[in-house]
Formats: structure tokens, C-alpha cells, sequence
């Protein structure tokens, strides 16, 4: 068995596959929060938008289920795609367009009593990176030096995307299940420096895989140590311990810098500052001209 590390993008696979998740994300993006869709209203569905012998084209999706959406005593069903991104994707926009055209054309291929049914697809990215997704968001954006007018006659194509590290307290307020954990986790993994606001969200009342998910994001342990403790203390003491060795490294090279540059003051050449320092010189010379 491979004791490989597995990806962010499996991991999260794996997370958002629990229909209670999974519900509470189609909820956030399409209703705003408000609690329409249940997980029994999921179902499974092939993840290979085209699975056909004759077809050249099968492209296998993160996550797809069938969901039934239940208003006014009528059912509407939607085939609903979920994409994991811990990286940009310059070509996502692309890439989500044909995973929802071979879904409908994987829809044309089963005919039921030589009828088509076709449901809506909706596909929506995740991107749990910490920079600001950059790359284009609609398909006219692809097109860099085209006439502005015949863009008109391009139809258009929109990514729905979900950007946790970007949330402020009240959009992560519209989730209902645990994810709402990973989505704080994500906000704070960009820095080291916010030990209070993880401390603020408190994870002993959480699933494991909750626990684990949100662990392997902030880089720390969560979980319960041998005497049967919470890990956060000790994840939270080691993000400190590196904050107080970067601290002492810092200082370190602050007077490294300012010993090369009192022995340049006093005659010294680089070479000889170099050896008695036991420095490389390409250093020293960076140092002195700065």
C-alpha cells in the first residue's frame, strides 16, 4: 500500500462527497443559505461526462449528483458538478464548459423511450488557494484582442466559483454543516500570525474528518493526543515556536548584515570580510549594496 501524501484536491474529494456537505454548498450557492435542498435529495451519478465505447471524449468530474430541488409541490432536477481547485487554472473556464457539454451530450446518449430528457447542469468551482483567482471567469474573457462586436454573437459562458479564503464572517454564516469549519480553516492557513482567531473556532465538537481535514490545511495537528487532549494547544505552541525562531533569525541576520558593513567602514575589502566571517563572498558583496 503507497503511504504517499494524498492531494488537497483528493482530500476534499473525499470531504464534499457527504451529501450533508455536498447539500449544504448547493444551498450557500443557489439559495443563499436557506436550507432547500436535504442530502436525501442527492443522488450519486457517474462522474465520466462521456462514457461510450465510439466517443474519444471522457473526462471524468471531481464530484457529480443528481439533486431534486422541492418548491411549491413541484420537483425540479438539476445534475450539479462540484470542481476542487488549490491551484489557478487558466483554462478552468474551459475545462468546465465541455464537463457540462458532455454531460447533456451524455444525456442525448440515453434516451428514454426514444425521448430526450435533458436536466440542467450546474458546475461550481471550489478554489482554496490564497491568492486571488486571476484567470479568466467567463469564456468572452478568454478572448484577448477580439472585435468587441462579435462578442455579441459569442454566447457566453460563467464560472460559478467559491473562493473560501476570501469570505468574510457573514458569508461563511450561510453554511449550515461543518464545512463552514473548512472554510475558517482555509481563511486562516495564509498566515501564522492569527493564533487567536484559530483558537476562536474551537474544533472538539467536530467530526474526525472534520478535524483531520481542517489539520491538514493549517499544517497542525487537530485531534486527540495518548492523555486524551485536544492537539489544537499543541498546533497553536508550535505556530508560535515558529514565529519565535523566525524572530531570532531575523535578528541573527540583522547582525550578520551590520558586522559586514562595520568592517567594510573600517577598510576592510569583501574577500577578507568573507573569510573572517566565513561567509560565501557573492553574499557579502549582495549585503554591501544594499
Amino acid at each position: 500500500m503507497s503511504t504517499k501524501k494524498k492531494s488537497l484536491d483528493i482530500i476534499l474529494k473525499e470531504y464534499i462527497s457527504n451529501n450533508t456537505i455536498f447539500a449544504d454548498i448547493v444551498n450557500y450557492y443557489l439559495y443563499d443559505g436557506k436550507i432547500v435542498v436535504k442530502e436525501s435529495d442527492l443522488k450519486e451519478l457517474d462522474t465520466t461526462s462521456v462514457n461510450t465505447n465510439d466517443d474519444i471524449f471522457e473526462k471524468n468530474r471531481d464530484l457529480f449528483k443528481k439533486v431534486t430541488i422541492k418548491e411549491d409541490n413541484m420537483n425540479t432536477y438539476i445534475l450539479f458538478g462540484i470542481e476542487n481547485q488549490s491551484k489557478i487554472d487558466k483554462k478552468m473556464i474551459l475545462r468546465v464548459l465541455l464537463y457540462d457539454a458532455l454531460s447533456y451530450r451524455k444525456q442525448i446518449l440515453n434516451k428514454i423511450d426514444g425521448k430526450y430528457i435533458i436536466k440542467p447542469v450546474i458546475t461550481i468551482v471550489i478554489y482554496y488557494g490564497t491568492k486571488k483567482w486571476s484567470a479568466p471567469k467567463t469564456l468572452h474573457e478568454m478572448f484577448k484582442n477580439e472585435n468587441k462586436e462579435l462578442l455579441e454573437y459569442i454566447p457566453n459562458y460563467h464560472l460559478n466559483l467559491i473562493e473560501p479564503f476570501f469570505m468574510n464572517d457573514e458569508d461563511i454564516s450561510k453554511f449550515s454543516s461543518e464545512f463552514k469549519i473548512i472554510c475558517d480553516s482555509i481563511r486562516y492557513s495564509g498566515t501564522e500570525e492569527d493564533v487567536e482567531k484559530l483558537l476562536k473556532i474551537g474544533y472538539n465538537n467536530y467530526s474526525d474528518e472534520t478535524k483531520a481535514l481542517a489539520g491538514y490545511i493549517l499544517n497542525i495537528n487537530i485531534g486527540k493526543d495518548e492523555e486524551g487532549s485536544t492537539g489544537m494547544c499543541k498546533g497553536v505552541e508550535e505556530i508560535k515556536r515558529k514565529e519565535r525562531n523566525k524572530g531570532i533569525i531575523e535578528g541573527a541576520l540583522e547582525n550578520e548584515h551590520a558586522n559586514i558593513k562595520t568592517m567594510h567602514s573600517n577598510g576592510f575589502n569583501p574577500e577578507t570580510i568573507a573569510k573572517a566571517l566565513s561567509l560565501d563572498i557573492n553574499y557579502v558583496k549582495k549585503v554591501l549594496a544594499n
